[in-house]
């Protein structure tokens, strides 16, 4: 089977989220995706809890299939000299350390570009690669805070209220694999690599970029919504109620239908002034009323369960669908179907599940290839490839400019991730 990234390599500095989404992403459409490791204890990820089996870190594993390991220790000469040696056959180098760090390794975008003119410098980062806060530290929740995303989220109640999920290291990852693919597709006109510079707050800010934009035209302002309604300047038709057996739903009954009051009124079985009163029957007059037709929505849904309660609004035309807890989000059968399920067996682990690939091609598909490896797994694999001799492989690990775990274990050492 041919892969989309067949024969694209990257060198792959990424560590936790942000970075390692990005080249997992590119892997898993064929990329071979090289990972660059500290020596034995490999990238700090990999320590991340909970663990299962002997130390074997989910969090870590999840970002990191498709990939190939080697450990060498970048800050010796000998190691900035292998990775640019190995530069001169990749196509990407990725890092998502804070700006200015992979040039104090003299593995900054200059020193690649001479000995690689076509190589791709991608660098993830948290403010960007220059500018006021270039040197602070990025992470996902101050990049929430800082973006206005937190001031959108929540309700009157609650005040801002940050995702349930470290959404913008992932959205920023996707945001950077998109990035390094528009460099690949402009390196095949141009013959020329370049820089990619994408960063958290530039994502985060994104994620509302039509709100941000009806500001920036016309001022508007988007207030925390009551409890219950999913979004800012929406009615109660728009948002989020329990049900009388404890579960909980989303109503989407503000778009798509026509006399939506009187739709969803009917569907909880309101009485027949309260369906037709004059005040709720526009969206102004929703949105002017939003808290006594919310209380007279959830007073009325909360003496049915979700179950009976869905499949009123259903038959009334009313999108619903249910919150799903961790076990029925797996076991949904349209997830299964679009196979976000997928098992593989970890060496020393056993079979381990990991969440499946977003995005289908038909004749190219992302595929799992191989586990997330070992630290320093790949290293003679790939010096060799590179033309590295025996001898010479040997003598590097002699000198402490490569190593790896599986070597720390013969010595009777225990895995990385313990």
């Amino acid at each position: 089977m041919t892969d989309a990234f067949e024969g694209i390599r990257i060198l792959d500095f990424t560590q936790l989220e942000q970075g390692p989404s990005a080249t997992q992403m590119l892997a898993d459409f064929g990329a071979d995706v090289i990972k660059i490791e500290r020596i034995d204890v490999g990238e700090i990820g990999r320590n991340q809890v909970p663990f299962i089996g002997d130390g074997y870190s989910p969090h870590w594993s999840a970002t990191n299939r498709n990939k190939r390991s080697i450990s060498v220790d970048v800050k010796s000469v000998e190691g900035r000299k292998l990775i640019l040696d190995l530069t001169k056959d990749a196509d990407i180098v990725a890092s998502n350390f804070r700006p200015g760090v992979m040039d104090r390794l003299g593995l900054g975008y200059d020193a690649l570009s001479a000995v690689n003119p076509r190589i791709i410098v991608g660098y993830a980062s948290g403010y960007g690669l220059s500018g006021p806060y270039t040197h602070r530290r990025g992470q996902d929740l101050a990049a929430q805070a800082i973006s206005g995303l937190m001031a959108l989220s929540g309700t009157e109640e609650t005040g801002p209220m940050p995702s349930g999920t470290f959404m913008i290291d992932y959205v920023a990852s996707m945001q950077f694999a998109l990035g390094m693919m528009a460099a690949l597709a402009a390196r095949e006109r141009t013959g020329r690599g370049q820089i990619v510079d994408s960063n958290l707050m530039n994502a985060a800010i994104t994620t509302h970029l039509q709100e941000g934009t009806t500001f920036l035209n016309t001022g508007q302002r988007y207030p925390r919504p009551p409890a219950n309604i999913a979004h800012a300047r929406n009615t109660a038709l728009y948002g989020y109620y329990k049900a009388a057996d404890g579960l909980w739903f989303t109503l989407i009954g503000e778009y798509y239908v026509d006399e939506q009051w009187r739709r969803a009124a009917r569907a909880c079985g309101l009485t027949p002034e309260q369906i037709d009163d004059p005040r709720f029957q526009s969206i102004e007059g929703l949105t002017e009323h939003v808290h006594e037709t919310r209380d007279l929505l959830a007073d009325a849904i909360a003496r049915f369960p979700r179950d009976e309660i869905m499949a009123r609004f259903e038959a009334e035309g009313i999108l619903v669908a249910p919150v799903h807890d961790y076990d029925a989000v797996f076991d949904d059968p349209q997830v299964r179907h679009n196979n976000l399920v997928l098992e593989a067996e970890v060496a020393g682990i056993g079979p381990v599940r990991f969440v499946g690939m977003p995005v289908s091609l038909s004749e190219t598909p992302a595929r799992l290839r191989m586990v997330p490896p070992k630290v320093g797994q790949h290293n003679d694999e790939v010096l060799r490839a590179a033309g590295f001799s025996p001898n010479e492989i040997a003598e590097l690990k002699s000198a402490g400019v490569i190593g790896s775990e599986s070597d720390r274990e013969a010595t009777g050492g225990r895995p990385a991730w313990s």
